[in-house]
């Protein structure tokens, strides 16, 4: 990611200005949660940490990663009264994960809620490669995406989620509807890892 992205949720973070750090569970990630056994999890742009200990708490493995400082140290400290194997906050960057030899994959479930979509061209195809090689076959991908509108250059439209993951996924559902902070135009997607 850029310089520039990175200085800019800093600075939403410092002004605690992170609307999208709403501090609850969407209900499409306890919906999932719900139906899958517990195993290993991973949210990519996991902020502050909610959904990593609403894993823990089920009985999950989860590890966080995310790029701001100020969120991985509340992260932390949200995790700081579960044992250290059950889960992780790692300060990092979700373009180089390949780059990140603390993570313990395979991971069964894996998580992005509007983290992948602000990404560059030119990184989305690596992004998608690099979750890939972390997940379990037949894992999940559990996916939460704006769609590019007018005035808004950012996001991702159902084709390129298709094609973008099209190598190593199989899309299982998508339902529309608009952003719970923004009202932009957004899409989950639940994609399940080829065997």
């Amino acid at each position: 990611m850029t310089d520039d992205r990175l200085k800019m949720f800093v600075q939403r973070y410092a002004a605690q200005d992170a609307p999208w750090d709403t501090g609850m569970t969407p209900p499409e990630i306890e919906q999932i949660v719900a139906e899958l056994p517990p195993g290993k999890a991973l949210d990519l742009g996991c902020g502050t940490g909610t959904n990593v200990r609403y894993l823990v708490e089920r009985g999950w493995q989860a590890d966080g990663v995310d790029f701001v400082p100020q969120a991985v140290a509340t992260a932390r400290a949200r995790l700081a009264d579960f044992p250290p194997q059950s889960c992780a906050i790692h300060c990092h960057d979700v373009t180089r994960l390949d780059e990140l030899t603390t993570l313990r994959p395979p991971y069964d479930l894996v998580i992005d809620i509007g983290c992948g979509h602000g990404l560059e061209p030119a990184e989305q195809a690596n992004y998608a490669r690099a979750i890939a090689a972390l997940m379990a076959p037949n894992g999940t991908l559990m996916l939460d995406a704006h769609q590019p509108s007018e005035g808004r250059g950012a996001g991702w439209s159902p084709a390129e989620i298709r094609r973008m993951f099209a190598a190593d996924f199989e899309p299982v559902w998508q339902v529309f509807s608009g952003d719970t902070t923004s009202g932009a135009p957004a899409g989950w997607y639940r994609i399940m890892r080829k065997t």
